[in-house]
């Protein structure tokens, strides 16, 4: 029997059908594909830069929040795929929702994910800053130094972005192997030579006493895994790049979320139970380079670290290269300021180099603010959750009005509606779980600085959409809202 052959020339006509000429280069195949989202969601970086608050807020037994996680965020990404498999277009989520649903609620789902991914990028960047300033011994704590190295790293970054698809491609290809390598040999090293306490170690709850109830805390350091187990939508942003999208993006997206869990997982396990001392540990600076130099001494620890720290600049370049063709999504269908810059192709390069420079000086620029760090990672955390939560309620609408999961290469089947319902009640947990007040004591719009900052950006995108763009869709399509529905675009 002959093995099917796919040609780009199906995915060229396929894009056609969709109602978009092909501009970017189809250059990834599933392993770069991949790569991409693997490199997103990176379990390293998160795992190095919040392992710290994780062991503290809720002790050792804070990493069984990590399989909660997964199995919550699969659900999401078991979705999305479906959906991506539909709709493989350039933007993802905003793509995706104009699809199921429409216009408008696209617009809108497009804009959170675009202001937290442009969160993101500083939010990784910033975030191994301090990493590099202690390695190359500088000021870790001096807020210039930090600034000038998370520009560096930007502009290292636009750079390779904006040179070609290949070339981001290659670098993220290695990043990934080198992370998988090292996350695996340092659980390895750790399990051989540091291993200080039995498995039972794992559901020690230190530091919790005189609370009453566990569940409270350990809901707190549920944020780590939560902060970190996301990211992999971005095999979708890159589909008009990928050969054979339909079939490969949700792969891609499901796969890497399920080698994160298993990498990160064992990394984990094997951190907690290395542990010399879990007082100094919780008293240390930074928990795990503590753990690290205790049981593996400073020279591997550092070689660790830079490890890590090439981890963390794949992440922010996968990061960059997301939210280039999301610009570019929105520019083509002229939704945004400065649209026709944004979708603007670069003849000699094959990418959208506009949109991937602005990317790099907007992070530049966010990260200037003296407390940008917290403020960071709070739009880009909620932002992303709301977009992800905004994918699983446009599946359902579009479920309600008609829309056969079932017509795409990569389906769900019967289970499709079961695992879509499960995903909205777990996306809108998590975002419950990120937005609940924890801190009564201090002043009300500290206490509620997520949601407040969650509503300033929707406003803020609500006075210029309802300004400019939806008057103008209004008289593009004969004062109707546009019912971008695509049942007539199934295959």
């Amino acid at each position: 029997m002959s093995k099917e052959v796919h040609s780009i020339e199906e995915d060229v006509a396929d894009l056609a059908s969709l109602g978009y000429k092909q501009e970017l280069k189809r250059n990834l195949n599933f392993f770069s594909n991949f790569a991409i989202s693997f490199s997103f969601i990176s379990a390293t970086t998160g795992i190095f830069s919040l392992f710290g608050f994780g062991l503290t807020t809720g002790g050792p037994a804070f990493i069984w929040s990590w399989p909660i996680v997964f199995v919550g965020q699969l659900l999401v990404g078991l979705t999305m795929g479906e959906v991506a498999s539909h709709y493989p277009v350039a933007g993802s989520i905003y793509q995706w929702t104009k699809h199921l649903v429409g216009n408008t609620y696209a617009w809108f789902s497009g804009w959170i994910y675009l202001i937290a991914l442009l969160a993101t990028i500083a939010s990784v960047d910033f975030g191994g800053a301090p990493y590099i300033a202690q390695l190359i011994g500088m000021d870790a704590k001096n807020h210039t130094v930090l600034v000038l190295i998370t520009a560096v790293l930007v502009i290292l970054q636009t750079l390779i972005n904006a040179f070609s698809v290949k070339l981001m491609a290659i670098i993220n290809n290695i990043g990934m192997i080198a992370e998988i390598v090292a996350m695996i040999v340092l659980a390895i090293a750790l399990f051989a030579v540091g291993i200080h306490h039995p498995f039972s170690f794992t559901f020690e709850t230190a530091g919790t006493a005189g609370t009453g109830s566990y569940l409270p805390v350990f809901l707190v350091a549920m944020l780590t895994s939560t902060w970190v187990l996301f990211g992999f939508d971005s095999a979708g942003s890159l589909a008009e790049e990928v050969i054979n999208p339909r079939k490969v993006v949700p792969k891609a997206i499901t796969s890497s979320l399920l080698l994160t869990f298993i990498i990160g997982g064992l990394a984990l396990w094997a951190f907690v139970l290395a542990i010399p001392d879990l007082d100094q540990a919780m008293k240390a600076e930074v928990p795990l380079t503590y753990i690290l130099n205790k049981n593996l001494g400073t020279g591997i620890s550092n070689a660790f670290v830079v490890l890590a720290l090439i981890a963390i600049f794949v992440c922010g370049t996968a990061v960059q290269a997301t939210v280039s063709r999301l610009l570019f999504s929105f520019g083509r269908d002229n939704k945004i300021p400065g649209s026709k810059l944004w979708a603007k192709m670069s003849e000699k390069h094959d990418t959208p180099v506009a949109a991937i420079i602005f990317s790099g000086i907007f992070t530049i620029l966010l990260v200037l603010s003296a407390s940008a760090e917290s403020y960071i990672v709070n739009i880009c955390v909620v932002g992303i959750y709301l977009a992800y939560l905004s994918v699983t309620v446009g599946a359902l609408i579009a479920r309600r009005r008609g829309w056969n999961s079932t017509t795409s290469p990569w389906n769900l089947g019967r289970w499709g509606l079961s695992v879509n319902l499960l995903s909205l009640f777990w996306g809108l947990f998590v975002i419950v779980n990120l937005c609940w007040p924890r801190s009564p004591d201090q002043p009300w719009y500290i206490n509620y600085s997520v949601p407040l900052l969650a509503i300033a950006v929707l406003l803020i995108g609500a006075v210029y959409y309802f300004a400019t763009v939806y008057p103008r869709d209004k008289a593009l399509q004969g004062n109707s809202e546009p019912a971008s529905f695509g049942l007539e675009k199934e295959s």
